[in-house]
C-alpha cells in the first residue's frame, strides 16, 4: 500500500512512473525510507507518521539549505499522506566508513576535523533567524530534555546490560550534571543526535 502511494505521488509530481521502488533498512526511528529509481536521478521517499516531526524537518531543511549547509534537498512534500521526497545522498554513512578502515589513517582524521568544523558552523550559523518554536520535540534543550537523555542511558544501557549501580547515587549525579549544563549559554542551534550514523559522505563532501 505504501509503495503504491509513493508510486502514484511520484507520477503526479514528475509525470512518469518510477523505474523501481526499493525499501531501505529501518534506522533508529519509526520513519520508513524508500529509494526511487528514476530516469534521470534517484531520490528518497520518506514516510513519517509524526506530523510535528515532519513539520520541523521541512522547516529546518529549507532553513539550512538557504544557509548553504549540506543537508538533503526537500524536493516535494505531501502532508496528507505524510510522504515527502528528498535528494538521495547514497548509502555511505560516516559510521560505515569508519568500520571499513583498518586504522585511524590521516584521511579519517581529516574527515573528523571537517565534521567538527561543520558542527560549529551549524551551531552558530544555523541559529540565524531560526524559529525555535518549530523545533522538535522542544524549542529548547532544557532540564527535561537533558533528563530524557540521561534516563535513556539508564534504562537502555545500564539496565539492559545488567550493570550494577546505585540508583540514588546515579540520580544525584544526574541532577548535579544537569545543574552544571544549564549554567552554559544555550543560545545556539543544537543538533541533538549528532552521531556517525546521521552523517553521510558523498563526492568528497559531508552531509547531515
Amino acid at each position: 500500500m505504501i509503495k503504491e502511494k509513493i508510486n502514484n505521488l511520484y507520477k503526479s509530481v514528475f509525470g512518469v512512473k518510477p523505474e523501481k521502488i526499493e525499501k531501505l533498512p529501518v534506522s533508529g526511528s519509526s520513519r520508513q525510507y524508500f529509494r526511487i529509481y528514476g530516469n534521470n536521478e534517484n531520490i528518497i521517499a520518506t514516510v513519517g507518521a509524526d506530523k510535528r516531526e515532519n513539520k520541523a524537518f521541512f522547516y529546518l531543511a529549507n532553513h539550512f539549505k538557504k544557509l548553504a549547509i549540506n543537508v538533503p534537498e526537500l524536493i516535494f512534500k505531501d502532508e496528507k499522506t505524510d510522504i515527502y521526497f528528498q535528494s538521495d545522498l547514497g548509502d555511505l554513512t560516516l559510521f560505515d566508513f569508519i568500520n571499513k578502515q583498518d586504522s585511524f589513517e590521516k584521511q579519517l582524521t581529516d574527515i573528523y576535523k571537517k565534521v567538527i568544523d561543520n558542527l560549529i558552523e551549524i551551531q552558530f550559523k544555523g541559529r540565524e533567524n531560526l524559529d525555535y518554536s518549530v523545533c522538535y520535540p522542544r524549542a529548547e534543550f532544557d532540564r527535561q530534555s537533558i533528563m530524557w537523555d540521561l534516563n535513556y542511558f539508564k534504562y537502555f544501557f545500564l539496565k539492559l546490560a545488567d550493570i550494577s549501580f546505585d540508583e540514588q547515587y546515579l540520580e544525584d549525579d544526574f541532577k548535579t550534571f544537569t545543574d552544571f549544563l544549564l549554567k552554559a549559554d544555550r543560545s545556539y542551534f543544537l543538533f541533538r543526535d549528532f552521531q556517525s550514523r546521521n552523517i553521510m559522505l558523498k563526492d568528497d563532501e559531508i552531509y547531515f
